[in-house]
């Protein structure tokens, strides 16, 4: 008989659920419940990462087995075939189970490392849908290399965050994704700000972003689609161009402009300045896409100063890497802090002082 505690689902694990939300808590127990692992008896984040979650079989489950058992014991016996099959089909169930398993402790591992920093609705569910469990389950029993079960951990632990977010088209397209297209994606999503890529950024051949398109990740149109720039006037009376993300932001001079800015009115390129308008070519990504990039660890800071490195490279000064305080305010990282200038990315207007 199994031990009284096991009855039913419950939990036990090495680390404390503390530092979950409630939400967060509960939709993690409910994949948990839904998916049979009703004790998590080690958890270990040490550098190598030993990961244990073992199942405690229900008294219906041990009755099945037992009833079963009885059944074919015979037929087994004098059916040397049936038994090997039988053998096989155990097995492939262990390592199914293993791998889901693994799974669930690095999407925990993931839960931990990252918790979500964004309220939560007041009608977020409490407990995952239990159709995308039944689908993740499917997906994730097969997921035998490391990579392939970190990518299936990410998307757990990205819905029991958002729940709603993976339906099962994207979960499809998430298990189709050969490993060369996923490391394109990963590239190009290096580069993402908010829902696209700009085109400067992307060292892509052209058939490569065609991969990209047909997976249904990123939109390749047949013109050029443009991201525009708002305008801002510094207290030298200057006039810059302006991009700003959540805490980083990129400051363009207008006059002189960098060589890299193509101000030919007929002009398709990357970066272009066409009547006082600055336009950025950009690969937006696909709603697909989009969901997918959630799943991938994201430096913002990283494209915003790639950009700003490359428009600078033959005009120094020519661009500026900011960041944002938390009033909006564009603040230089060259400026001493005892002469902060700070710029409003809203209004373009500039504020000195601290």
């Amino acid at each position: 008989m199994p031990d009284p505690k096991d009855e039913g689902v419950g939990i036990e694990i090495a680390w404390s659920l503390q530092g979950f939300s409630v939400k967060i808590r509960s939709r993690l127990m409910s994949a948990l419940d839904h998916l049979g692992a009703t004790k998590i008896a080690q958890w270990s984040l040490d550098g190598e990462r030993k990961l244990a979650i073992n199942r405690a079989l229900t008294d219906t489950q041990l009755a099945l087995i037992d009833a079963s058992t009885k059944s074919l014991e015979e037929e087994l016996r004098n059916n040397p075939d049936l038994a090997k099959r039988t053998l096989t089909a155990l097995s492939r169930a262990e390592r199914q189970s293993e791998n889901i398993e693994v799974c669930l402790g690095l999407a925990i591992e993931d839960l931990k490392d990252h918790p979500s920093t964004s309220d939560q609705p007041a009608d977020a569910p409490e407990a995952l849908n239990p159709e995308f469990l039944n689908r993740w389950e499917q997906y994730a029993s097969g997921a035998t290399s490391e990579v392939v079960r970190e990518k299936w951990a990410r998307v757990l632990s990205s819905e029991i965050r958002a729940p709603g977010k993976f339906s099962s088209k994207i979960l499809r397209i998430v298990d189709e994704l050969d490993q060369n297209t996923a490391v394109l994606f990963q590239r190009f999503c290096e580069c993402r700000m908010f829902s696209w890529a700009p085109a400067i950024l992307l060292d892509f051949k052209d058939h490569e972003l065609r991969e990209l398109q047909e997976a249904e990740l990123i939109i390749k149109p047949d013109l050029p689609a443009y991201y525009t720039f708002a305008t801002m006037t510094a207290d030298d009376e200057k006039e810059w161009w302006a991009i700003a993300g959540k805490t980083v932001g990129v400051m363009i001079r207008q006059n002189p402009s960098a060589p890299i800015i193509n101000r030919d009115p007929m002009s398709m390129g990357p970066l272009r300045a066409i009547g006082g308008i600055l336009n950025l070519g950009v690969y937006p990504l696909t709603n697909v896409g989009l969901v997918l990039a959630t799943i991938l660890p994201y430096d913002e800071e990283l494209p915003f100063r790639r950009l700003a490195n490359l428009i600078s490279r033959e005009a120094e000064g020519a661009a500026k890497f900011v960041r944002l305080d938390e009033y909006g305010f564009f603040i230089e990282e060259h400026v001493a802090q005892d002469q902060d200038e700070t710029l409003d990315a809203s209004s373009g207007k500039t504020n000195s002082g601290t």
